[in-house]
């Protein structure tokens, strides 16, 4: 059976294992996936992603996934979360793609969710980061959603992601986020 980060009611996050090259193609080497990160990877760049993800798997609170429906084991995309990786901003960073054909089902938002209960409360976090392009208006509108504040624009080309130069930074404390669960707990 599959090694499993965290799960919510419809979705859980699994190890990568051999075979899921395919449906990782269909994310990091299509052109419109991959329009706010510089552009696709090509297979060997995929390839050494994946060996990657798979190699760091728990290691140095590193975890990224593939993210699947509970009911039928459908993939539905990617996810995870990683204890500083974001240059100059200290926290755990948290990352999501959902195929084109399956969003706009609340899947990004349901597992955001499950990660960050496992950040701040698995892994003791004080800070959850997430990067964005500035002009990626479905996931800016996300981390809004969720409490995140940005932090503003900012500029760092990535060695694996060259066309990825221009970024929005947005952070989460534990301290902001217990306060959002409080009030949202409160009734009207």
């Amino acid at each position: 059976m599959w090694t499993v980060l965290t799960e919510t009611d419809r979705l859980l996050i699994r190890r990568f294992e051999a075979g899921d090259e395919q449906l990782l193609a269909r994310i990091f080497c299509d052109p419109g996936m991959m329009r706010y990160l510089g552009g696709p990877w090509d297979a060997p760049q995929l390839a050494e992603a994946l060996q990657e993800w798979r190699g760091d798997w728990g290691v140095a609170n590193r975890w990224h996934g593939m993210l699947v429906r509970k009911d039928n084991a459908q993939a539905v995309g990617t996810a995870g979360i990683a204890a500083d990786t974001l240059r100059d901003e200290p926290g755990v960073e948290l990352t999501w793609f959902v195929l084109p054909d399956l969003q706009g089902r609340g899947y990004a938002a349901e597992i955001s969710r499950a990660l960050l209960r496992l950040a701040f409360d698995g892994l003791g976090a004080e800070r959850v980061v997430a990067e964005t392009h500035p002009d990626n208006p479905a996931a800016n509108r996300l981390l809004h959603r969720l409490g995140f504040t940005c932090l503003g624009e900012r500029r760092y080309q990535y060695e694996d992601l060259p066309g990825f130069d221009r970024q929005a930074v947005w952070a989460l404390t534990r301290q902001t986020h217990r306060l959002d669960q409080i009030i949202s707990r409160v009734p009207a």
